[in-house]
């Protein structure tokens, strides 16, 4: 912890540094799924979880964690940003691609008059 402290005192923006965080764990949470749900799938027998619902299980608990190491590191930060942060990081890449498929579809209009 002491050590995400003077992580933070240099950047000096704290809500940036976990908006960051946030961002990292979203897009890390296909990677972590399956050795999470390796993990947990065991000792939820009696739980009834759908196999689609260990996503976002490893996304809840990824930015929990988030969550939990700016508090204990005395930052407060917003749930917002936390949140907003964990959704950019997990459809970052496809909100890009979208984009950019509706941009070239454009300019392929354009040049088609």
């Amino acid at each position: 912890m002491l050590t995400f402290w003077k992580l933070v005192t240099k950047i000096g923006d704290a809500p940036m540094l976990t908006f960051v965080l946030s961002v990292i764990a979203g897009f890390a949470t296909p990677f972590v799924e399956p050795f999470l749900t390796k993990l947990i799938q065991p000792r939820l027998d009696e739980f009834p979880v759908h196999e689609g619902e260990y996503r976002t299980i490893t996304f809840v608990l990824l930015l929990l964690g988030v969550a939990i190491a700016a508090i204990s590191s005395g930052v407060m930060v917003s749930a917002f940003t936390v949140l907003f942060g964990g959704l950019l990081g997990l459809f970052g890449v496809r909100l890009f691609k979208a984009i950019k498929s509706l941009i070239d579809g454009a300019e392929r209009d354009a040049q088609d008059r």
